[in-house]
């Protein structure tokens, strides 16, 4: 929303506002701190400061223009409404709130800060709280381009989509040359069961005609200054953090063989977390862009000599699109952030798969199309707390109805994607399945004004609301509520992405319905590559038969559920050892044009984090060290760091187990060791560890001398003669060998 502020001023700031409405940012400036210099400290010098440091995209410096305004105006209007949007911009969710929530009490007329407030509630994922505050500030202007789109997509969030692309479509028509509006219309148009690829191919066009429009930056040479050496990969992300792109992210830079690639992380956002420090640890560079202008971005990314830039955001939030106009490197590619094409002529790339985008599909594209072998991506679980995948709480149990008594359906995905068509499509299915339930689990559903909302809908479409259990998705629960669903109903016509693939690797079969989009067709090329081509359908009917079928016979089911960790660790969709080689030749070929390229591969046994290349060999010593020295919180580090290549390897529950030995928790120690023996068979000093371990904890080992003699065909009694094994000796390592506690493990 552009800043108004049409009190009467002194010449000055007539003049500051004027510049702004002609987009002569920095005359504003000058003309604002003329004002100030001539009459004082104001605080409309200071707002005219802010706004135009935010049309600058500096939102670093208006920031700061806000913090000084703040001290000597505490309760102008003007200044919290807009400074609360710079504090949205700039991260700062819980000071936006507070100060927009003093803005909205002190001037509940206020426009731009109920504007505001919308905007910063739908960041926060409170979209029943965010159609009120957009509901609010229509109604003091109903032809407000930005509190209309606010509306819009407050809706969407709630799967309202039938009242949402109208709202959308009228702030387009009120602001036809807004980005962002823009921006959000292709978001939005995902989630429309009318829209077509082309339609969104039309609609990305449109959006690049926009920037095309706007100020270009001096195009430099951006030959690349190299002859020779590593392929320089930039990944330009606004999500470089706790998000569902980091679960494809993270196994991709970890395998990436470092002597072809080198990974350049560009971070669009202010935000970090426990991700975001993965991502820096895995990266040979991490550049943080947010808050700068957009000249400093463009310089920054063309300074840092990049081969290849890939787009990681697409039609989303803050994208790296509109510094990619301004063509940051030889090569610029998208992948993963959006499904269908950016519409930039200035990138020729798009990675895809044919399952995703078979063939005839390049028409819906203005990227040149690289399809994966199998699949567009690999996934890896848990990749925030890469640990917990060795524990008891997210092993596959055996399907809920076994213990219920009737099929549970579900859905993890977020309401957004429950549009009419998912709604018509689920209803079919309950109809069928008299007995099932339908489980939900989306943000918020504990709160009745997201909730009802939904079940007013499931209503309306022959949905008893009685058999529908609504719960709140929290950050513990990622995983768990899987253990209560018998089979996923995905969503049409966006499918699930991640929630795909979490199902599946909890066990949880997933049913979908492929349509003639990417968008519509990312499950479809996650069942493939795991081989259940069969609950794929292309049909409402076969969808409703498929469902039903799977519900007809519990055991049958359960056999299914049981088979699908070991089938999803074993699919193309989990080897991002390969997807990795297939990624470097990729970037190669488009690179050759530019420069020589040499393709000699490095070695793969090891792992590059912390700025250096660690050998499997150096990892397992340091392991034995951390253990050694009981230094047992850079011990889980380390393991975190090698997990993000190797997601299930023995060493780590072997050490986890090690742990909970010396700190006395037997049985989580006990359940350890198992885990690391299933991974590792063969590895006899293990099953003389668990031996020793058993006889310790005086538990049974009945079991155990059963499972060697059939399985192994070796006496536990021959086993136990060798005694309890070392640290070194579980781990193989040579006793004439130095010891070291190390690679950094930070």
């Amino acid at each position: 929303m552009k800043p108004t502020n049409a009190s009467k001023s002194p010449r000055q700031i007539e003049k500051a506002r004027a510049a702004y409405q002609a987009g002569q940012y920095r005359a504003v400036l000058r003309e604002a701190e003329k004002a100030e210099q001539i009459l004082g400290k104001r605080a409309d010098a200071s707002y005219w400061q802010m706004a135009a440091w935010l049309a600058l995209q500096d939102t670093k410096r208006a920031g700061e223009i806000l913090r000084d305004g703040l001290q000597h105006f505490p309760d102008d209007i003007e200044l919290m409404s807009l400074g609360g949007f710079v504090l949205l911009r700039n991260g700062e969710h819980e000071q936006a709130r507070q100060l927009l929530q003093r803005c909205v009490g002190a001037a509940p007329g206020s426009l731009s800060a109920w504007v505001h407030y919308a905007a910063l509630l739908l960041e926060l994922r409170e979209p029943a709280a965010a159609k009120e505050a957009a509901s609010k500030a229509l109604a003091i202007d109903p032809n407000e381009a930005t509190a209309a789109c606010n509306y819009a997509l407050a809706l969407k969030e709630t799967g309202e989509m039938v009242e949402a692309m109208p709202a959308l479509r009228k702030a387009v028509k009120l602001a036809p040359r807004s980005l962002a509006i823009r921006a959000n219309l292709l978001f939005a148009m995902l989630f429309a069961q009318e829209t077509t690829a082309l339609d969104l191919l039309r609609e990305a066009r449109t959006y690049e005609t926009l920037l095309l429009d706007g100020p270009r930056l001096p195009r430099n040479d951006i030959a690349p200054r190299r002859t020779s050496g590593p392929i320089r990969l930039g990944l330009f992300s606004n999500d470089l953090l706790r998000h569902a792109c980091a679960y494809f992210i993270l196994p991709l830079m970890a395998h990436l063989d470092r002597s072809r690639v080198e990974v350049v992380a560009l971070s669009l956002n202010p935000l970090s977390d426990h991700v975001t420090d993965k991502i820096r640890l895995h990266a040979n560079e991490f550049i943080e862009l947010a808050g700068r202008s957009t000249t400093d971005i463009v310089q920054t990314i063309r300074d840092a000599q990049l081969d290849v830039v890939m787009d990681l955001g697409g039609h989303t939030g803050n994208s790296p699109l509109p510094y990619m106009v301004h063509e940051l490197a030889p090569v610029q590619m998208t992948w993963l952030g959006y499904p269908g094409s950016t519409g930039l002529k200035s990138i020729q790339y798009r990675i895809s798969d044919a399952t995703c985008d078979p063939e005839g599909f390049e028409p819906h594209y203005t990227e040149t199309l690289l399809r994966a072998p199998t699949v567009f991506c690999t996934y890896a679980p848990l990749v925030h707390s890469p640990l917990n995948a060795y524990g008891p709480k997210y092993r596959v149990q055996e399907t809920p109805a076994l213990r219920t008594g009737a099929i549970t359906f579900g859905s993890c995905n977020n309401l957004g994607k429950i549009t009419e068509q998912t709604v018509a499509l689920w209803s079919a299915v309950l109809a069928r399945c008299p007995d099932s339930r339908l489980l939900i689990e989306a943000r918020d559903l504990d709160n009745d004004a997201v909730s009802g909302p939904l079940l007013a809908r499931l209503a309306l479409a022959g949905i008893d609301p009685a058999r529908v259990a609504c719960i709140p998705r929290l950050a513990t629960n990622q995983y768990l509520t899987y253990h209560d669903i018998d089979i996923m109903l995905d969503t049409a016509p966006l499918t699930g992405g991640t929630t795909t693939c979490d199902a599946l690797w909890m066990g949880v079969p997933v049913i979908t319905l492929a349509g003639s989009a990417f968008h519509s067709r990312m499950s479809a090329s996650f069942l493939h590559a795991l081989g259940l081509d069969g609950l794929i359908c292309h049909s409402d009917e076969a969808y409703v038969d498929m469902a039903a079928q799977l519900a007809a016979d519990a055991n049958q089911l359960n056999a299914l559920r049981l088979s699908l960790r070991q089938r999803f660790e074993q699919s193309p969709l989990a080897d991002s050892a390969a997807f990795a080689r297939w990624m470097e030749d990729q970037l190669t070929e488009a690179l050759k044009p530019h420069r020589p390229v040499d393709s000699t591969a490095g070695p793969h046994d090891g792992v590059y984090f912390s700025g250096t290349w660690h050998t499997m060999a150096e990892i397992v010593i340091a392991v034995a060290g951390l253990l050694e020295a009981g230094r047992y919180v850079e011990l889980r580090a380390l393991l975190e760091n090698f997990s993000a290549k190797w997601p299930r390897h023995w060493i780590v529950p072997y050490a986890l187990a090690e742990i909970e030995h010396r700190a006395g928790q037997h049985d989580t120690a006990v359940d350890y060791l198992m885990e690391s023996v299933g991974l590792r068979p063969y590895h006899l000093p293990l099953y003389r560890l668990l031996s020793a371990r058993l006889d310790e904890y005086q538990y049974d080992k009945g079991s155990l001398g059963e499972f060697m003699l059939q399985q192994l065909g070796v006496p536990l009694a021959l086993v136990e003669q060798q005694g309890a094994p070392t640290v070194l000796e579980v781990l193989g390592i040579d006793v004439s060998q130095p010891m070291q506690a190390e690679p950094a493990h930070a």
